[in-house]
């Protein structure tokens, strides 16, 4: 199943998992590029502290702002609020987002990108990915499995998400296999979700690496690059693969409204029938 969706800029909405750039630091702010028609703005009481500090932003913090996130930054954030003068804000104060590191960056076509409950997931090992709504995605290593939520008051988490991670040779060509993979998803026009992102994974290795082991390294390195025959393949198998799922989900939506018909039709005939039975207790009543 693919589309070719039109090439719109983005519309920021409350609520978006972006990834933006920083372009400039400003007294209290910083400027975000987040490809829509105008920058995001990050003010200094919309970040989260280091290490989950909770207290008022001073002078100090003024100061070295860019300790926190300098120009060229790569930063996750949420749309915070939209002004009707088109101001966009954004917030890091949850400490799944913040400072990108440890991954590579891919934009893509952002309306391919759909909004779910999950932005952040989880690939394979220790390979995840941030979808950002705004177009761009970032696949990352990290041994901190993703959460729905992180509190700011659980030290071991803080810990946990702060400490340097370095991925190794095996995770390093997992994240550019995946790169791959989306921005072949992005020219197919096939939604980037984490179904089809894993679905394109498993089809790729079975059919032209199964078997391989991480201890081959030689052979290893070489499956981060999709040759232009094998993607016609794995692209034709994965719109089969979709198509079916398609018709599975027509297939039980018809079968759900034909239940919901009989159900009405069953209420129908119930009605009918009780309102026989008070017109007969009418009857028996003039009758007497």
């Amino acid at each position: 199943m693919t589309v070719t969706p039109f090439r719109s800029p983005y519309k920021p909405e409350i609520g978006h998992v972006i990834i933006g750039r920083v372009i400039s630091v400003n007294k209290k702010s910083w400027d975000v590029d987040i490809l829509a028609q105008r920058y995001g703005t990050l003010n200094l009481t919309a970040i989260n502290l280091p290490r989950g500090e909770q207290r008022i932003r001073n002078e100090d913090d003024q100061m070295q702002m860019r300790l926190y996130f300098k120009e060229n930054d790569l930063l996750s954030g949420e749309i915070q609020q939209l002004n009707i003068n088109g101001t966009i804000h954004i917030q890091t104060r949850n400490l799944k987002y913040g400072k990108l590191k440890n991954g590579i960056l891919i934009k893509v076509n952002h309306m391919l990108v759909k909004k779910t409950k999950h932005q952040f997931i989880d690939l394979i090992d220790d390979i995840k990915a941030i979808l950002g709504l705004n177009g761009i995605i970032w696949v990352y290593f990290s041994t901190v499995k993703v959460a729905d939520e992180y509190f700011n008051d659980d030290k071991t988490q803080i810990d946990s998400l702060n400490k340097d991670e370095k991925p190794d040779f095996f995770s390093s060509i997992l994240i550019v296999l995946f790169r791959n993979i989306i921005k072949s998803l992005d020219e197919h026009g096939i939604f980037i979700v984490r179904d089809n992102i894993i679905k394109y994974y498993n089809i790729y290795m079975e059919h032209f690496h199964k078997g391989i082991k991480k201890d081959d390294k030689d052979n290893f390195k070489k499956i981060s690059f999709i040759n232009k025959e094998q993607e016609e393949i794995i692209i034709g198998l994965l719109n089969e693969e979709l198509e079916k799922e398609k018709a599975k989900k027509e297939k039980m939506r018809k079968e759900k409204e034909k239940i919901k018909e009989k159900e009405k039709e069953n209420n129908k005939m119930k009605s009918k029938k009780t309102n026989d039975n008070f017109e007969i207790d009418d009857k028996e009543l003039e009758a007497d």
